[in-house]
């Protein structure tokens, strides 16, 4: 059984794009024996299968900070949201995230007893529905409304028709 890694996740970026530093882990100012550490971790979750990372992209990023100019390269070049004054290790710190556990406890928010929420019939909803007046110049969309209106109640699966394309006013 694979369990997630902690964490964030890469979007399906180029390497270049994403950068050495968070292909590894690392900060920018990362010296060389937290770069190993943190190669051989992330070599060894590719070969279990625990991460999406590809292993010849790892690799790459091993070799482009052990290079004090393509590391520079890279820090320019890269998504790495950390700068040179470490700003996101000052608010990990600040609110106690630098230890990888946080030194707070988390609230739990429990629901008064008796309180539930019903979530509304669709039909009824739907009956309760009708369609704006139209203007006679529009007596297609009177139809088209009456339709929209009487569908099931799901945002996701609403196709609206294409938006007519700009006409050149010079032509």
């Amino acid at each position: 059984m694979n369990t997630p890694l902690p964490g964030v996740e890469l979007a399906a970026l180029p390497r270049e794009q994403v950068g050495p530093f968070l292909i590894l882990g690392v900060p920018k100012d990362a010296d060389a024996e937290t770069i190993e550490a943190h190669w051989a971790q992330r070599v060894l979750w590719a070969r279990q299968g625990k991460s999406r990372i590809p292993l010849e992209d790892i690799h790459w990023a091993r070799q482009m900070l052990r290079d004090p100019e393509r590391r520079l390269t890279a820090d320019a070049a890269s998504l790495n949201p950390d700068t040179a004054g470490n700003d996101l290790r000052r608010l990990a710190q600040s609110f106690h995230l630098d230890p990888p556990q946080p030194a707070w406890e988390p609230v739990e928010p429990e629901l008064p007893v008796g309180l539930e929420t019903a979530a509304p019939d669709p039909a009824e909803v739907r009956s309760r529905l009708s369609a704006p007046d139209v203007p006679l110049e529009l007596p297609a969309v009177a139809d088209w409304l009456e339709r929209f209106a009487r569908a099931p109640l799901d945002p996701w699966s609403v196709t609206l028709p294409p938006p007519d394309s700009p006409q050149d006013p010079a032509g």
